[in-house]
């Protein structure tokens, strides 16, 4: 179809994060021969070869002539899988600078509280001089639940860092310094007196929840918990219960099962709890050029890349 219009449809849901008039004006300069659709604007639905979406089910059924759906996003949950035209691979956002903004936001929020910035502020306002000493990089232990292109890539800072660093994913990984667990059979040991626990996993049936009060158990007691991945990996009442009782130090949340997080929750207010608006990667623009050469990818009739598994739902 080298040559033929192609037609794309965007459904955007955060027109704070996704402007679309950009979208529309990089993608023309990059395939022009590209047309550019706005929902509810769509046209002939059955013309429609790539929809980009950033949430929701998608007004897929009519589009006979699907070639592939991108999600907008680090992760698919917000698609229902079991919905998703089967004709039509989905693939996700996979760049460099997507990753890289999240694995800045763990490092950053991990060494804010290694490093005592928060006391620091707090001292400041009140002119105390009072030197903290931070915990020796090489007796803290970090576990990172989910290693893939983000979690692999914080690991792996961290342990150049000096940290005693582990990772847990569904697969055992083979990552240079770095203790690799797998499996449900080995979360506990991963969890088992670790110091920070990063949540950088899929949302799936298996990891929906994985971080409750029996998580919190094993680890070590004052550990400090940061979750970029979902707001559903974490039962609230669980962590709340583990703050106030200080099995936790400390969390710091990007995420939230319901968001924005309603004024009514209790997590605002709690003096443990860093609050992030959904922010650890922002610029969802970077992947223009990853839309761009799907496009290239369909003009030539080859199979799209990073597809993702709709069984594993990642």
């Amino acid at each position: 179809m080298s040559g033929q219009p192609i037609p794309v449809l965007m459904v955007d849901e955060y027109p704070d994060y996704i402007d679309a008039e950009v979208w529309a004006a990089e993608l023309k300069k990059r395939v022009p021969q590209l047309e550019f659709r706005l929902w509810p604007d769509i046209g002939n639905e059955a013309d429609i070869d790539i929809v980009l979406i950033d949430k929701g089910t998608g007004p897929f059924d009519a589009m006979t002539g699907l070639r592939a759906v991108v999600y907008l996003g680090a992760g698919v949950d917000g698609i229902d899988l079991k919905s998703f035209p089967k004709s039509a691979p989905l693939i996700r956002l996979a760049t460099r600078e997507l990753a890289s903004e999240v694995v800045q936001y763990i490092v950053l929020r991990v060494l804010c509280q290694q490093r005592h910035v928060a006391e620091y502020m707090s001292q400041q306002a009140r002119k105390i001089w009072n030197p903290i000493a931070p915990g020796k990089i090489s007796e803290t232990r970090i576990v990172v639940l989910g290693a893939g292109r983000i979690g692999g890539w914080a690991a792996k800072l961290f342990a150049e860092l000096g940290y005693d660093t582990a990772v847990w994913s569904r697969h055992q990984k083979a990552l240079p310094g770095i203790q690799s667990y797998f499996g449900p059979a080995q979360l506990a040991d991963a969890l088992t007196g670790r110091d920070y626990v990063i949540c950088s996993l899929p949302l799936t049936a298996d990891t929906r929840g994985i971080l409750n009060s029996s998580a919190f158990e094993k680890v070590k007691r004052g550990a400090y918990l940061v979750n970029v991945a979902r707001g559903a990996h974490v039962n609230e009442a669980d962590l709340i219960r583990a703050l106030d009782e200080d099995q936790l130090s400390g969390a710091c949340l990007d995420v939230f099962q319901h968001e924005p997080l309603e004024p009514s929750s209790p997590l605002w207010s709690h003096p443990k709890v860093t609050i992030t608006p959904h922010a650890a990667s922002f610029w969802v623009d970077c992947g223009i050029v990853q839309a761009a050469d799907l496009c290239g990818q369909v003009a030539r009739g080859e199979p799209p890349s990073n597809k993702i598994d709709l069984q594993q739902g990642y």
